[in-house]
């Protein structure tokens, strides 16, 4: 019996491990290329937090910020977020709330390097296939992420 595939980013990520619902929406919106609304819900997890957790979320956090700036072109910024996503991981264990952090580390050593490059010049695109999978233990993500962010990924405005 097949199942049909909910789509858009308000499909919920499905797992059995309970993991808070601010992590799992993060990961939704972050896996369709929502990077400033997925920063939102994980930074309302972070705020709460502490220890190593609260070091792992402010991770995610930038994360979403250098795909942003990754987005807009800013290499420079994108090099200054990736070094301290770096050094809020080596305070985290692994796994870290179901994530493989060293995975993750490994997926942002060939992003760090593309970003590089960029830097010098020697290309003038990111590949956007580099982008870090996000791959949680206990929870089912889409088959196919969104790579690029999304058009409609913006702050809301207030009137």
């Amino acid at each position: 019996m097949r199942r049909s595939k909910p789509s858009g980013p308000s499909r919920h990520a499905v797992g059995s491990i309970n993991h808070p619902p601010a992590y799992r929406e993060g990961l939704t919106l972050y896996w369709h290329g929502q990077y400033w609304h997925s920063h939102e819900a994980w930074e309302n997890l972070w705020r709460e937090s502490e220890g190593t957790q609260r070091h792992f979320l402010q991770a995610l956090i930038q994360l979403d910020a250098a795909l942003i700036h990754t987005d807009r072109g800013d290499w420079d910024g994108v090099a200054n977020l990736l070094n301290r996503i770096s050094n809020n991981l080596s305070e985290c264990l692994n796994p870290m709330m179901g994530m493989d952090v060293t995975e993750l580390q490994r997926e942002l050593k060939a992003y760090k390097s593309e970003i590089d490059t960029l830097r010098n010049n020697h290309k003038t695109a990111f590949n956007w296939r580099l982008k870090p999978r996000l791959e949680v233990n206990g929870i089912t993500g889409p088959k196919r992420q969104r790579l690029r962010r999304a058009r409609d990924d913006e702050p809301k405005r207030r009137h």
